[in-house]
């Protein structure tokens, strides 16, 4: 664990958060993954832990400049509303968007706080909430899309300080982990209700392993997967390559005592595409349910994930995943398959001003921002072409 100052340079007291504070947020921004609604306490905690007065975090297109979903913690919901009105572009998104993914910025970075206090940006949002000073991370971008993660505070909580910053760049993982892991929806929410029977009729290759890296579950795919040489799960995990286990293995082991893990690719040893390994420790409530479901010790989950592999599941797994009505999800799967607005209207048989008003909700409650992210996601998912069969 990070040794936490109690004191700055000045001899100022300072928040030290014990082990067991840290662990707990860290369980919390797990289970956020699976339940987005958490993410507001995900926020606050944090906020907590480094002196702070609040947090948000929102999912923005640069391209279209809109936000897709919010999680405010704390802040004012007035005066975001006034962001999204009148300054989705503003010296903060100009500088993130050629951030890298889990860099933690100092807004102090960005721009003096003299200078930021001259912007309109800052009198009508920041200086009617006492904000002069944020911390600011991408946690996750897609072409032109960002998941946003902002820590804010007051002129009197001050700058972050360099003890306060390095416990933001220690949770920075853990973030980007929980953000990755609710692209993969379903299998994470599936394996949280230990429904092994839905993590069976995924396309995704999942695995469970105990904290001494042993095997405990792999669904279908997983076995198949294994079955077809590209990696062994029995009795250990591995791979042909020993230069792919060295990496995999080194993703794993700070996965088995609660680490965020991470994500490598390899080669298919037939035709030389690309599969995707997700590894991330298993934390905060699923331990508890894959223990009750006789799985004890559970400690790493891990996806393999393969794009060339769609295969269809039922549109109410779609619908659970993203919150998507039955219309939304049929519309969803359309145009993921490459149909344009007209086509999909006339294979649904609804008009055209339908199949828009049905894509806006699905982009936003997807947390996309236009039709090649939502085909890349659905394809994610392990999703479909639309069947032709009436649902």
């Amino acid at each position: 664990m990070l040794p936490w100052a109690q004191t700055d340079a000045c001899g100022n007291a300072q928040v030290n958060p014990s082990s067991e504070q840290i662990e707990k947020v860290v369980d919390l921004i797990y289970d956020a993954a699976a339940e987005n609604d958490l993410w507001r306490n995900v926020l606050t905690a944090v906020a907590d832990l480094t002196n702070s007065q609040g947090g948000i975090l929102f999912g923005v297109s640069f391209d279209t400049r809109a936000i897709h979903y919010e999680f405010n913690g704390r802040l004012n919901e007035e005066y975001n509303r006034y962001y999204q009105e009148r300054h989705m572009q503003n010296p903060y998104a100009d500088y993130m968007v050629h951030q890298p993914v889990g860099r933690v910025v100092l807004s102090d970075e960005i721009m003096e706080l003299w200078k930021f206090r001259a912007t309109s940006f800052y009198d009508d949002v920041f200086r009617p909430q006492n904000i002069t000073h944020s911390a600011l991370m991408a946690l996750a971008a897609q072409r032109d899309f960002r998941v946003a993660f902002n820590i804010c505070r007051s002129e009197s909580q001050g700058q972050f300080n360099p003890e306060e910053q390095r416990l933001l760049e220690w949770l920075s993982p853990h973030l980007r982990r929980s953000a990755a892991l609710g692209f993969r929806l379903e299998g994470y929410r599936s394996i949280r209700d230990a429904a092994f029977d839905v993590l069976d009729r995924l396309s995704d290759g999942v695995a469970i392993f105990d904290r001494s890296a042993r095997i405990l579950f792999a669904n279908a795919a997983a076995r198949r997967i294994e079955a077809e040489g590209m990696l062994r799960l029995h009795p250990s995990i591995a791979m042909a390559a020993p230069a792919y286990s060295s990496r995999l293995i080194a993703l794993i082991k700070p996965a088995l005592t609660g680490g965020a893990g991470g994500t490598m690719s390899f080669p298919n040893g037939t035709d030389g595409r690309l599969l995707t390994i997700m590894v991330s420790s298993i934390r905060g409530r699923s331990v508890g349910l894959l223990s009750d479901a006789g799985f004890k010790d559970a400690a790493v989950l891990i996806f393999i994930i393969d794009p060339a592999n769609r295969r269809s599941i039922p549109l109410g797994q779609i619908m659970h995943a993203y919150g998507l009505t039955h219309a939304e999800a049929r519309v969803a799967l359309a145009v993921s398959s490459g149909h344009t607005v007209g086509e999909t209207a006339r294979l649904l048989n609804l008009s055209p001003n339908t199949i828009k008003t049905h894509l806006r909700h699905v982009f936003a409650k997807t947390s996309t921002g236009r039709q090649a992210e939502l085909a890349g996601l659905i394809t994610a998912i392990g999703t479909v072409l639309l069947s032709t069969e009436r649902e």
